[in-house]
């Protein structure tokens, strides 16, 4: 190989490669693609394995990092691969053989989108088309934008659109027209130099100018007649929730070559183990109060619209619409509930979520209304908060609005719905911020909560180890509520810890942007320690009360906060609080332990490097393990009102995370079973459900109880043994007796009536005979045994392999879980939609007697598929398409005598269990048809049902009486190892 086209070919790793890093270098060949696309946790050893990928091509490389500190970590790892320090560089005047820069170097600059001047310049070529000049065309665009500004901004606002999606496929000189002179400069450099190989640090931030600016060097480095290599590394990828930005990024690096979750790095050795735990507290007094105004300005709102004859009068008209002509079919009946039942099951047919709400606020605001009986408990639940605004607004939209007699109240409904983030005008319905979860995010209770975990840390087994982070989304927030009267964030939580008897002791620092704050009392020691570790003078500004700033002369932020973190290795500061800006991506501190997250991040990628800042090994402490607190404030149940978005946060927060399971350390799962034992999800449910006596006290009383020490946090890690690195998801199924997917009772409770009746025939039939051949009469009581006997054997003969079925599915409901999960695979396999399955990818646990965990595993895409089918087939019936009827799959193959068992089966014992087929199953009815036939493969008997007419109606209000069988409490999530 050219050393001089080659350059990195000769440099060398000497030191043992992880496992990952090994399966890397062998599943990538050596220019077997011009984009490796990695995912990895922070402290996994991602730079190291960027830098081997790099030598491998051999090619004059580009490292892009997001900040300076992650940039000084790549030029330490390659110094030390490199034959010369000189070969690497971090000066965008002298390239090297491997040169190391920040995004925000290449990055574009000046006024406006560099997407709108890309669209702008489209816009002008489309007009040149039509046979003008390009200076006509530019003079007749500004003339609209100033004359016609809107008509002008929808026509850029589309063709933005378009260029997002396709600006990676744009031409380099079209792509260089919205970059900065300086930055063009560069990548002309970079391209001259001979640079192919371009590693993308952290490349998630990959969705928006700086793709375009990746893209537009690519398509340079292409254009000189090279095709370009891209190795992207990350933590985490970005969420496709991100849309048009998340398909920039795909677009640019591709599908993920090699994911390595964080569980596989701590088995290795090479990350400390952790438990991640959640802490609940209650609002604070003065927030409590506001929130119970809110409380009460709803119920004013209720008893004053709804409960009115106008509101009442709406609710009915919602539950029970006119029919339109041919819209309700006739029910061949007289009978008034007949009708009404049929106008309930039209309405949730029609807009089912509104008229589930309209209902549960009929009961709420009229109590004893005879439409109440109709409404069956499983699916009309409590009122919440939610169904009243729902109501509220459309009641406001369709009522208010077009009466000109009710323009008072309208304005009333309005400005109340205001003080709940909902903005109702003549066009519609805009959310803002909601005050009440703005309190709740915000709450100082959560400050205190930080105070109260520190405590409990220090008391346990690792305490006088404990080196905590304390991490704020701001400095200051903009909410004032709190008996503080300080604005929330990081500047009132340390506060609080500096002026706690117990936290205090730990000696806090606070470090921001602009804040570097000690206590009073450790001011003048700490001042003295950063300047020796600096080489830099810091100083103590005086002031007042209980702490002081320093000062530190020239040292820039990023020293200062090496320097912190040096005094937390040395024990000398035990707690620091900061905003994530500053000790999220990118800080190291090896020996930060214990992590309090107080943000509202619920991103995969915010929340995974929040984490990834205790899970480094520290040198100090071998046996590490990590704590990660996340902070929740929810409203108690003794509180009507509702505000969900807390636990909604940490339901999203906690899907992204692995762990062990907080009920089965053997287990590593992610969702909220890793943070919360089953007894403390229960108990959280309770509050949320506003169910008598339940507290939030009792929540952290389940967890504390169950929280293992440290040292047998990490002896369940199992640290070292083999693993299986498989990934699967789990749908989670709890059966009562009301609820289960298979009724074994009816068939076993109809060979009763039908053994009495062959053995009538017997006996008649015995009779007969008898008396026909004159034989020897048979005393009566043999007569009737003999006949009865018969009967029996009659019933055993037609129906008694059945019997047996329902026996055995009785005894393992398991098997029939496992049967639905795979008729499921197989339809979508058979729909074109996911890829082939068998029965081993389909695995069935027992929880318990009633719970069971359905896990499938297969590629990442179809078994979420999969699992989303399933969950929708096991959940209460909203407005599907498709019924299948599946109770009296034990009877088998269809015939004769066994339709007429069925028929008497459901007039001997009443009840059916109807599902609702998946809608990725009902888009075409063949595709239903074809599940109905998996589900009779590997379940048992069944009927599809379309919901048609009457029939249709009175099936859809069965299956809607009937208790879904997910779990209520963590219906979903996924499984590792």
């Amino acid at each position: 190989m050219d050393p001089l086209a080659h350059p990195l070919s000769s440099w060398r790793f000497r030191g043992p490669l992880r496992t990952y890093q090994a399966e890397v270098l062998e599943r990538i060949e050596v220019g077997s693609d011009e984009k490796m696309h990695v995912v990895a946790p922070p402290g996994s050893g991602k730079t190291l394995l960027g830098l081997l990928l790099a030598a491998r091509e051999g090619h004059r490389t580009l490292v892009l990092t997001p900040t300076l500190t992650i940039r000084q970590q790549w030029l330490r790892e390659a110094r030390k691969l490199a034959p010369e320090d000189d070969a690497v560089s971090d000066d965008p005047r002298r390239l090297g053989d491997l040169t190391v820069l920040t995004y925000q170097l290449l990055s574009v600059t000046g006024d406006g989108s560099p997407f709108e001047e890309l669209a702008r310049h489209r816009w002008i070529a489309e007009l040149a088309e039509t046979d003008r000049s390009e200076a006509d065309a530019a003079t007749w665009l500004a003339t609209l934008e100033v004359d016609n500004p809107d008509r002008y901004r929808s026509g850029l606002r589309r063709r933005v659109r378009r260029v997002r999606r396709s600006f990676s496929q744009q031409r380099p000189e079209e792509l260089a027209r919205v970059l900065h002179p300086n930055a063009v400069a560069l990548i002309d450099a970079i391209v001259a130099a001979g640079v192919r190989t371009i590693i993308l640090d952290e490349c998630h931030h990959l969705l928006d100018h700086w793709a375009l600016v990746v893209a537009y060097l690519a398509a340079r480095i292409r254009a000189a007649g090279s095709p370009p290599v891209l190795i992207g590394l990350t933590a985490t990828l970005p969420s496709p929730d991100d849309g048009v930005e998340y398909e920039n990024y795909t677009r640019l690096l591709g599908d993920v070559d090699y994911e390595v979750p964080a569980p596989a790095v701590v088995k290795e050795g090479h990350l400390a183990p952790y438990r991640d735990s959640i802490w609940f507290t209650r609002p604070d007094p003065t927030e409590a109060a506001f929130i119970r105004r809110h409380e009460a300005l709803l119920a004013d709102l209720v008893g004053q619209v709804l409960s009115s004859p106008d509101g009442v009068a709406y609710l009915e008209a919602t539950l029970q619409p006119e029919p339109a002509a041919g819209s309700v079919p006739p029910t061949g009946t007289d009978d008034p509930d007949i009708a009404r039942r049929a106008r309930l099951e039209h309405a949730l047919s029609t807009d089912f979520t509104l008229t589930r709400a309209a209902g549960v606020v009929l009961r709420a605001a009229a109590p004893g209304h005879p439409l109440g009986a109709l409404l069956p408990p499983v699916l009309f639940g409590r009122c919440t908060t939610d169904d009243l605004l729902t109501v509220l607004t459309r009641f406001a939209q369709t009522r208010l609005l077009t009466d000109p007699t009710a323009l008072r109240q309208w304005e009333h409904v309005r400005g109340a719905l205001a003080d709940f983030g909902l903005h109702l005008t003549d066009r519609g319905l805009r959310r803002g911020r909601d005050p009440v979860e703005t309190t709740l995010t915000s709450s100082v209770a959560k400050d205190r909560a930080a105070v109260d975990i520190l405590r409990r840390e220090l008391s346990g087994d690792a305490g006088a180890r404990m080196r905590a982070v304390v991490v704020t989304d701001f400095v200051e927030h903009g909410s004032r509520r709190g008996l503080t009267g300080q604005p929330a964030g990081a500047l009132r939580v340390f506060d609080l810890l500096a002026a706690d008897e117990v936290t205090g002791t730990l000696r806090p620092v606070l470090l921001t942007a602009h804040h570097l704050r000690v206590r009073a009392v450790d001011a003048a020691d700490l001042a003295e320690q950063l300047s020796a570790v600096l080489g830099d003078e810091v100083t103590v500004v005086d002031g007042a009360g209980g702490t002081r700033d320093l000062r530190v002369a020239e040292a820039g932020r990023g020293q200062v906060v090496a320097a912190v973190s040096e005094l937390i290795r040395r024990g000398t500061v035990r707690v620091l609080v900061g905003t994530r800006g500053l000790l999220g991506e990118g800080w190291d501190c090896p020996s930060v332990n214990t992590l309090i997250d107080l943000t509202a991040v619920a991103t995969s990628t915010g929340t995974q490097q929040l984490r990834g800042r205790t899970l480094r090994l520290d040198p100090a402490w071998p046996e590490k393990v990590a704590h990660n607190w996340s902070v929740a404030c929810v409203i108690p149940a003794s509180v009507d009102l509702d505000s969900p978005a807390e636990t909604q946060r940490l339901r999203r927060r906690h899907g992204h995370l692995w762990g062990l399971s907080a009920d089965d350390g053997t287990r590593i799962v992610s969702g909220l079973d890793h943070a919360l034992p089953s007894a403390a999800i229960g108990a959280l449910d309770a509050v949320l459900e506003k169910v008598p006596g339940a507290t939030i006290e009792r929540i952290n009383e389940e967890t504390l109880s169950r929280l293992p020490t440290r040292a047998q946090i990490r002896a369940d890690w199992r640290i070292g043994e083999p693993h299986d690195s498989r990934e699967r998801d789990v749908v989670s199924v709890r059966t009562t007796p009301e609820a289960r997917l298979l009724r074994t009772g009816p068939t076993l409770a109809a060979a009763v009536p039908l053994t009495f009746g062959f053995s009538a025939t017997g006996i008649a039939l015995g009779t007969a005979a008898l008396g026909a051949i004159g034989a020897v009469s048979l005393p009566l009581e043999a007569g009737v045994t003999v006949a009865a006997l018969g009967g029996v054997l009659a019933t055993a003969v037609v129906c008694g392999s059945s019997v047996l079925r329902a026996l055995h599915r009785l005894r393992d409901p398991a098997a029939l879980y496992g049967g639905a999960a795979l008729a499921i695979a197989r339809s979508l396999h058979d729909a074109g939609r996911a890829g082939p399955f068998d029965a081993s990818t389909v695995r069935v646990r027992n929880r318990s007697a009633a719970d069971f965990w359905i896990e499938i595993a297969g590629p990442r895409s179809d078994r979420a598929l999969i699992a989303d089918a399933l969950q929708e087939l096991f959940a209460v019936a909203e407005s599907p398409r498709f019924l299948l009827r599946v109770d009296q799959g034990i009877f088998g193959r269809p015939g004769p005598v066994l339709d007429r068992l069925r028929s008497i089966v459901d007039r001997a014992v009443p009840g059916r269990r109807l599902l609702p087929v998946p809608a990725a199953l009902s888009r075409r009815r063949a595709d239903a048809e074809a599940f109905a036939a998996r589900w009779r493969e590997t379940v048992g008997q069944c009927e599809l049902h379309e919901l048609r007419g009457t029939t249709g109606l009175a099936l859809l209000q069965v299956a809607r009486l009937t208790p879904a069988l997910l779990d209520p409490a963590e219906p979903r999530y996924r499984i590792w190892g």
